[in-house]
């Protein structure tokens, strides 16, 4: 990602930067520059400016931006990008860069309710620059990292040579469930590419941030295949799916706290199977003795590879930056699908909740249809078991979508279609929203 100059007002004079890092397949959607003066001294506010790119630029993993700031031999420049847009009102107030260093954002605020996909407005991502002179009358260029403000967690899986076959099934049981995840982590770091974090010795005052440390609150989400077909698992490691979880640390030594994935069904010769493994240790790159995890980094990808043999599934751990985690999707990575929320509550007859919805996938020839289209709905109790098809609590809700099948952008309306006095506080339904192989789920709960 590629920003650009800063110029000068008053007695100010043009900076030039670029923001670097680790950008590719990351969408720039807004980007804020908060820049402080006498920043190892006495912080004083220079400026705090928010650009939202326009419709040329909506897409970019490169942008350009002028900025005009004053002269001064100590700047620190912050850099803010994909906020979520809950917080552009506290962030618009930010004066001091203690406030930056404290502020949270909520997962629900940036991701999916299960935290499988970034809402519309992208990923958030901060970086941040310390000692950087301004003289009058001089250009200087600057280069800044921006690091993703979360991790990715992905689950890979492939079937052993010795056994015929390895498959998820159909059934509503196909699942896998992230414990210990965490509903809330810090927004903004430094990096240690540009020397604001992990510094040790004298320069231990140049670090920003925090890294949080829970010991309660943890959250599970899940992610369910919902395909039509089976899907068949081979010699080759598959990724079957991924979740976004904040950075934290680990507390404890033992277990009770750490990342879990829960799997269930896997099916092989010997039947339907569940298995459940710790992000507890993890191969270095190049291979070398395992290491033990002491925390959840932002930025990193944790990659867990299982591999279905008889009767058992026996896992491997790696954690790799994320420019080196492959994608492995079937469309081509610059191709999107967002919408504009994806929790809704509907609680009488009647009640309707209308959420936007777009995409960039307009062509045919992959097998897909082009656009915006509906997919299955499926609907569960409060204790999240589904309902089958002859069950009470099903059918309660009509979706409606806006203009027609291959428009990119569309407006979808929820409708609670019926009395809803059979249908129980905390039953909830879960609609597919499709473009290409991409899938959304929007979930509704009757409260």
């Amino acid at each position: 990602m590629v920003g650009e100059n800063l110029s000068v007002r008053e007695e100010r004079s043009t900076w030039k930067y670029s923001c670097g890092g680790p950008m590719n397949m990351i969408y720039v959607r807004t980007v804020r520059f908060v820049v402080f003066d006498d920043a190892s001294v006495s912080p004083t506010l220079d400026i705090n400016e928010f650009v939202v790119l326009g419709d040329e630029e909506r897409d970019a993993t490169r942008f350009k931006t002028t900025l005009e700031v004053k002269t001064n031999p100590d700047k620190m420049l912050v850099v803010v990008v994909n906020e979520p847009q809950v917080m552009t009102s506290v962030l618009n107030a930010v004066i001091v860069p203690e406030q930056l260093e404290e502020m949270l954002f909520r997962m629900d605020d940036a991701f999916s309710f299960d935290h499988v996909q970034p809402l519309m407005f992208g990923i958030p991502m901060s970086g941040v620059k310390r000692k950087i002179v301004v003289e009058e009358n001089v250009t200087a260029n600057e280069k800044i990292t921006i690091e993703r403000a979360v991790a990715r967690v992905e689950l890979w899986l492939k079937k052993a040579d010795e056994i015929a076959f390895a498959r998820l099934s159909t059934s509503m049981n196909s699942r896998v469930l992230l414990e210990n995840t965490y509903g809330k982590g810090y927004l903004v770091t430094g990096t240690e590419a540009d020397k604001t974090r992990f510094q040790t010795g004298l320069e231990i005052e140049n670090n920003f941030g925090y890294m949080q440390t829970p010991t309660s609150g943890f959250e599970h989400v899940v992610w369910n295949y919902r395909d039509a077909n089976v899907l068949e698992l081979s010699d080759a490691p598959r990724r079957i799916c991924m979740f976004y979880t904040p950075e934290r640390t680990y507390e404890v030594a033992d277990d009770r706290n750490k990342l879990f994935l829960d799997i269930r069904g896997i099916t092989s010769p010997d039947g339907e199977r569940g298995t459940r493994t710790a992000l507890t240790e993890f191969t270095p790159e190049g291979g070398g003795t395992p290491r033990v995890l002491t925390e959840i980094r932002r930025n990193n990808v944790y990659r867990i590879i299982g591999t279905v043999k008889e009767k058992t599934v026996q896992f491997e751990q790696a954690v790799l930056p994320w420019t080196e985690a492959g994608q492995g999707t079937i469309i081509d990575p610059q191709y999107y699908l967002r919408v504009s929320r994806d929790v809704l509550h509907v609680g009488l007859a009647g009640d309707a909740v209308t959420i936007s919805v777009e995409t960039n996938y307009n062509r045919g020839d992959r097998g897909f249809p082009k656009g915006v289209r509906l997919g299955e709905i499926s609907y569960y109790d409060k204790d999240n078991h589904p309902l089958e098809a002859t069950a009470g609590g099903r059918d309660w809700l009509a979706v409606n979508m806006s203009g027609v099948d291959g428009d990119l952008s569309r407006n979808i309306e929820f409708i609670a279609k019926t009395s809803l006095n059979s249908v129980p506080a905390g039953y909830y339904a879960l609609v597919e929203i499709k473009a290409g192989n991409l899938i959304k789920i929007i979930r509704v709960t009757r409260s």
